[in-house]
């Protein structure tokens, strides 16, 4: 199921590395260049926003396949060689 879903947002949004890359550098000039933000940390984050959701409503479902889906962004992201 998390592969078709993470093919769909390739499909709409482009390459994970190259728009978590991006989401960096929008929130690195959001908070006035005061540090540098991974592209890593972007999924690091956007796991840490799905669990705050998930605290909410831990039964929604696709918060759940959203955390593993930045999981696999997030690994790729440091292990490049293996995905």
């Amino acid at each position: 199921m998390i592969e078709h879903i993470l093919a769909e947002r390739q499909e709409q949004y482009g390459d994970a590395t190259e728009n978590f890359t991006k989401i960096g550098l929008m929130w690195s000039l959001i908070l006035d260049k005061k540090i540098v933000i991974e592209p890593e940390q972007v999924a690091q984050m956007m796991i840490a926003l799905k669990l705050v959701r998930l605290s909410a409503n831990p039964e929604h479902e696709d918060s759940w396949l959203d955390i593993e889906g930045y999981a696999k962004h997030g690994l790729a992201i440091i292990n490049p060689t293996d995905t």
